[in-house]
């Protein structure tokens, strides 16, 4: 193919001399491609009026820009064919170019198909929301295959925001809204700062016209005024830095050049800050790029070995640098960011430091060396020029792109997938540590019970308390980036529902809901069960014979469809069954009583004492258990002992547990006789971080209470957490729920827990 005249090029002029240093057969791979859209779409035009090909050769240009490899390069000149073109197919593309160009084709084809539709007519855009949703999830469905569908994606998005000029305002305002929430944050995750600020900046402009205009026109008032502060003090950096005695022995080149903030960034830094533009320090900025040396190493040393010795020198070269910007200026406390010891989630390495100049005027100074620079401005697309970099950023893309996947299993309904996918994984990211430095990457504004369930599930049902930074904070605080965050944790800790109200991950909350759910379905399992062994006691059947596993699923198949117990005993909870109905499937005899007369009646129990519990069936003596010491209020369950009478347990306690597993026929329905409550001996374990006087003010508002307990106990942990044990007299849920707020008004008190029985079961911290 001939280059010829510059009409006729279409920009591929600029592709060629992006390529040139690229093999022979690469750029004629490349040239191919470009021949064959060319041929595929003549004739057709933009809405620009330009020729359709000029898009897919633009997009190739950004992929060329970005260093991406030649076979992304031939997918973003073809991306459009597939689905443009009668007579191109998927099969087409592959035969001539290769399966890698037309997975991704394939995976581009796909989702503008999904687009172009839901804009076709007024019913869709109707419920457009829907329609982007599962645009937007079958794109990121086909990320997970192969990352260079969505970087051809982002370069697509990017040329079509170059070009939203021609385009009817409601439709600007639509992608530039999508392009804001999605492939902004997804350019970002995936480190392309490069197409992130201007797609940013680019949506900017559609959705906020005013306020991009007007700081627009702030910014160029003073422009030349910036421009010549700026030159001054990159001369002033540069023939400091040359002139170092150690620095230009290790580097090659010094880049220094001036940055200007982007539009967006601004905004959003006086809105986030409710700063006004003067107050904005970084809104002048150097970038100092290192280019360091090639490094002599000892033959044979490996290659693995190598990279760590390279990336160990960029580090000093840095650190280096930035103490002579330190001596040359004087820097602004507290302004120092190190995010080479601490990357960012998306792999970002800089050292940034914010300086006074000589005018008075706070410059902001990065320092990095050429290959975090190529990072940092190509991101994931790096991956295609350096082997090494940073293996954390490598995990975390990893881990994302799993979560990607574990939401597209979990969440069907797309518009539910894209707000998680907005939440968990495209929002903006804090890096927090365990106690043991293990760095974990979590949504901003997430909490240390997102924090706990991210690390295990277990660790977040348990948790009690939590340290920042070595400090005592609610369950509810904020983490930041940097901090170290440390759980604390007891055995009898357990979920609470004010959780949902400040859990920020969809893991978190899923788990939180999940142990509820779990709680409720046990509790209607219980009460099912219940009811239909105290229907077969009243009968004065054979329980244990009856409610034998293989009766209950013949039962359950039966009456229900289904061989599973649990279903039987749902349905007899909800009132969907009724014990009778599945007592006449369990006993013919009992079908046969009941159709010849009345059933005979079980002996009348004896009348418990008032506030006492009635146990259903049975005459003879109860007894409260010491193991769990139930209280009015507990749902309870009893034990017919051997000449003790019936024992009685709360239905959770582990020894009625045991003996449902090991005795059921023992075991029988109890509940609360009504009538005037009688008192019980109740212990709880108050949990709080020790200071002077705790135990003087709980002990301070049991008194204003006209509460007296009968033992207390206090011990301290390792952790700085007490634990102060208390037994005292209630006369039920109601009266110990009045106590457990009284006492967690207290200064610092994060929760009061009802011990299992006398025996002070303790919290572990």
């Amino acid at each position: 193919m001939q280059a010829g005249a510059a009409d006729s090029d279409y920009g591929m002029g600029e592709l060629r001399a992006l390529i040139a240093s690229r093999p022979a057969e690469d750029r004629e791979r490349v040239e191919a491609a470009f021949v064959f859209a060319r041929d595929a779409h003549a004739g057709v035009k933009r809405k620009s009026g330009e020729p359709y090909i000029t898009h897919p050769v633009a997009v190739a240009v950004i992929l060329a820009r970005l260093g991406m490899d030649t076979d992304s390069l031939m997918a973003g000149l073809l991306h459009d064919t597939v689905e443009d073109v009668d007579g191109v197919t998927f099969e087409l593309v592959e035969r001539d170019f290769g399966p890698d160009v037309r997975r991704i084709v394939e995976g581009e084809t796909k989702v503008s198909k999904l687009s172009k539709q839901g804009s076709q007519t007024a019913e869709v855009r109707e419920s457009g929301r829907d329609v982007q949703a599962e645009n937007l999830r079958q794109m990121l469905i086909a990320m997970t295959g192969d990352i260079r569908i969505i970087v051809v994606k982002l370069a697509d998005r990017l040329h079509n925001m170059r070009t939203l000029g021609s385009m009817k305002p409601e439709k600007q305002q639509r992608i530039a809204r999508e392009t804001m929430d999605i492939f902004a944050p997804l350019a970002h995750r995936l480190g392309i700062g490069q197409i992130k600020w201007e797609l940013e900046d680019l949506s900017f402009q559609y959705l906020y016209p005013d306020e991009y205009a007007y700081l627009q026109s702030r910014l160029r008032t003073r422009q030349e005024e910036r421009q010549t502060l700026i030159e001054n003090a990159v001369q002033q950096l540069q023939d400091s830095l040359t002139d170092d005695l150690e620095l230009p022995e290790w580097v090659s080149d010094i880049d220094i050049a001036g940055r200007s903030k982007h539009l967006w960034s601004i905004h959003n830094k006086m809105q986030r800050e409710g700063k006004g533009l003067e107050q904005i320090f970084d809104l002048l900025a150097i970038r100092v790029i290192l280019t360091p040396r090639d490094l002599v190493v000892p033959p044979g040393t490996d290659e693995k070995r190598r990279e760590r010795a390279e990336e160990t020198r960029e580090k000093r070269i840095c650190y280096h640098t930035v103490s002579i910007v330190h001596s040359v200026w004087t820097p602004l406390p507290g302004r120092f960011k190190d995010y080479i010891a601490v990357p960012k989630p998306n792999g970002y390495q800089s050292l940034h430091t914010t300086v006074i100049s000589p005018s008075g005027q706070p410059i902001e100074v990065q320092i990095r060396s050429r290959r975090m620079h190529e990072v940092a401005e190509f991101g994931i697309a790096a991956h295609w020029m350096y082997k090494q970099g940073s293996q954390l950023a490598q995990r975390d893309r990893e881990n994302w792109i799993s979560q990607l996947r574990e939401l597209q299993n979990e969440i069907n309904d797309a518009s539910d997938y894209m707000d998680a996918v907005k939440v968990d994984i495209l929002s903006q990211r804090v890096r927090v540590f365990t106690p043991k430095g293990l760095a974990i990457s979590l949504p901003a504004g997430s909490t240390p019970i997102d924090f706990a369930y991210h690390i295990h599930t277990r660790i977040g049902e348990t948790t009690v308390g939590a340290r920042v930074n070595g400090s005592i904070v609610p369950l509810s605080h904020r983490l930041g980036n940097g901090d170290m965050v440390e759980i604390v944790t007891s055995k009898n800790g357990h979920p609470s529902k004010d959780w949902l109200n400040f859990a920020v991950t969809r893991s978190a909350r899923t788990k939180i809901r999940h142990h509820f759910r779990a709680q409720e379905r046990s509790e209607a399992l219980q009460h099912g069960h219940d009811l239909l062994e105290r229907y077969l006691r009243k009968r004065q059947l054979a329980v244990r014979q009856l409610m034998r596993t293989k009766l209950l699923e013949d039962a359950a198949q039966k009456l229900m469809g289904s061989r599973n117990p649990d279903d039987l005993y749902l349905a007899l909870h909800a009132g969907k069954l009724t014990p009778s109905a599945v007592g006449k499937v369990l006993s013919p005899q009992l079908a046969q009583e009941q159709a010849s007369g009345p059933a005979r009646r079980a002996p009348v129990p004896k009348a418990p004492e008032p506030g006492g519990v009635y146990v259903e069936g049975f005459s003879t003596n109860t007894k409260l258990s010491q193991c769990c010491t139930p209280i009015r209020g507990d749902q309870v369950m009893g034990y017919l002992t051997r000449g003790r009478g019936v024992s009685v347990h709360r239905i959770d306690c582990p020894n009625m547990i045991r003996l449902l597993k090991d005795e059921p026929e023992r075991c029988v329905a109890a509940s609360w006789e009504a009538g005037t409550p009688g008192s019980v001996l109740v212990d709880v374990d108050v949990i709080a971080p020790d200071r002077a006087g705790l135990l003087a003010d709980v002990l301070g508002v049991l008194a204003r209470e006209k509460r007296s307990p009968t033992k207390v106990e206090a011990v301290v942990g390792q952790e700085e957490i007490a634990v102060i044990h208390l037994r005292l007299n209630v006369a039920g849920h109601g009266d110990l729920e009045g106590i457990r707020r009284a006492i967690l008004t207290v200064k610092g008190v994060q929760d009061v827990i009802r011990v299992g029985g006398r025996k002070r079961n303790g919290a572990s911290a």
